[in-house]
């Protein structure tokens, strides 16, 4: 019986020890990699990786300035806190240089580490990285991540001026065709991306971020979502997108239609 219970006390001491090791093991995240004649450059949050003498590099004081303001503008619209992490950020020249050195296809983020190339925006792959810090369930609507990531991708283009463009020209992709994630899919990449963008906009504009992530983390259909949290049926919310996306169109500004987020204004959201 005496040996039975020190077996078992045993047992239990080295479960607990194997729990421990495993947590901890977990927490040590991968050191940053340093490639062969690169530099760095530390400001604030960032750690800034790049190619010795790159354009980047050369302008890494406005580089630097830029993308620190883009992580507090994002923080601040995604109304979530400023991550503690530091940010390890790497610029690289030219996309196939940078498969060969990481083994993957940019741009991408892992951790903590955010590597770009000068084909993507300035700000899409930082706003991927953030929109993991919300720690709320990933939506099940591919439309709506890509399009939070595209509208916060610090590109300059006008969201909803393309978007009705589309319109005008006969390209447009239905709302229900949008929020399909089959059809979205096969939809071209760069249309579908600007109106993702243009219905995130709508959506926080008017009604806030929280009645976005609402929609984000539902787990109904996309129609009876929209139902449950607008009001509306999927036509009389795609009329109101449009309204609103024209006005940009048009040039008309916005800014004079903007209302309360916490309500749900037919006349000024353009929803009815």
């Amino acid at each position: 019986m005496k040996f039975g219970k020190i077996f078992i006390i045993a047992i239990s001491i080295f479960i607990i020890a194997a729990v421990i090791f495993s947590g901890c093991a977990k927490k040590k995240a991968a050191p940053p990699p340093e490639y062969p004649g690169w530099e760095q450059y530390s400001y604030k949050h960032f750690i800034f990786h790049y190619p010795a003498g790159s354009y980047w590099g050369r302008k890494i004081d406005e580089f630097s300035d830029a993308y620190e303001r883009f992580l507090t503008e994002d923080c601040d619209f995604l109304a979530i806190e400023i991550p503690k992490d530091t940010i390890n950020f790497y610029i690289h020249n030219d996309p196939e240089d940078g498969k060969k050195l990481t083994g993957r296809t940019l741009p991408y983020f892992e951790g903590n580490q955010i590597h770009w190339d000068r084909r993507t925006p300035f700000g899409f792959e930082l706003a991927c990285y953030l929109i993991d810090k919300m720690n709320i369930r990933m939506t099940d609507f591919r439309v709506l991540y890509d399009g939070l990531a595209t509208l916060l991708d610090y590109s300059g283009n006008d969201y909803h001026h393309l978007t009705y463009s589309m319109v005008e020209t006969k390209q447009f992709i239905p709302l229900d065709s949008l929020v399909n994630n089959e059809s979205y899919s096969r939809a071209d990449s760069l249309q579908r991306n600007w109106e993702a963008a243009s219905l995130v906009a709508f959506i926080t504009y008017n009604f806030g971020i929280n009645r976005l992530k609402m929609l984000w983390q539902s787990t109904a259909t996309f129609d009876k979502s929209i139902k449950e949290l607008f009001g509306v049926d999927m036509n009389k919310f795609q009329e109101g997108w449009l309204r609103f996306a024209k006005k940009s169109f048009e040039g008309i500004d916005i800014k004079e239609i903007r209302f309360d987020s916490s309500k749900t204004s037919a006349d000024s959201s353009g929803v009815k």
